[in-house]
């Protein structure tokens, strides 16, 4: 299948990207910065950006229509740590904002059926909030990332209401290694445990699984090692 990915440059885009490459399948990619991607038969790299209409439009079609999106994108903090200030070139709408481009893309774009989208939303995001730990849902609630979860909770509404199948995968806490086997929650993360983890090479390889299959359209599902 050929599959568009928004966010490949970043940590979880990139592993996604490396994991759809791997089962064979054809990519294309809108990165700022082409020359940070590797060069491959069945990758097609756009430069620009998530945040032009135009630039979309035009990764949309190359070098053909997809049958899938990833969404990738995340919001940048200044460190790791939640209660740092986002980066100057990542606002509070960021995922909404390219959310509502892609549809709008989307909608202007002649396909035959509407693409799949699969969002790499996260954990504490719509009715998973309520199955964390308190002192995870205070930090979530006062720190920058309350900002982050805002945005979740706006894209993610933008998604569900526009008539295009979709996912949003909702890991827990990030770490890095290799990929391992998935547990998959309800959408609303009852009972994954209060300090749940899953690891980046995990979430990017189900990514594409669930570009793969029907089995997880119109869910949310909360995903764990």
């Amino acid at each position: 299948m050929h599959i568009f990915i928004s966010g490949a440059t970043g940590r979880n885009g990139r592993l996604a990207l490396d994991e759809a490459l791997s089962r064979g399948h054809t990519v294309t990619v809108l990165a700022r910065n082409p020359s940070s991607l590797p060069s491959h038969p069945n990758l097609t790299v756009v430069k620009g950006t998530a945040t032009s209409l135009q630039d979309v439009q035009t990764a949309l079609a190359a070098p053909t229509l997809p049958s899938a999106i990833l969404t990738t994108i995340n919001q940048r903090r200044t460190s790791e740590n939640p209660f740092s200030p986002l980066s100057p070139d990542s606002p509070p709408d960021l995922l909404t904002s390219t959310a509502q481009i892609l549809l709008s893309a989307i909608a202007a774009t002649p396909f035959e059926r509407p693409p799949k989208i699969v969002v790499n939303s996260l954990l504490g995001a719509g009715e998973s909030f309520d199955s964390m730990s308190w002192p995870f849902r205070a930090v979530l609630s006062h720190s920058t990332m309350k900002l982050t979860i805002r945005d979740h909770n706006n894209m993610d509404k933008l998604i569900r209401d526009s008539g295009v199948p979709f996912v949003l995968a909702r890991p827990a806490r990030l770490t890095d290694g290799p990929a391992k086997g998935v547990k998959i929650w309800p959408d609303n993360g009852q009972g994954c445990g209060w300090n749940a983890a899953i690891s980046r090479a995990s979430v990017g390889e189900w990514m594409i699984r669930a570009a793969e299959t029907n089995e997880w359209d119109g869910k949310s599902p909360v995903l764990t090692n």
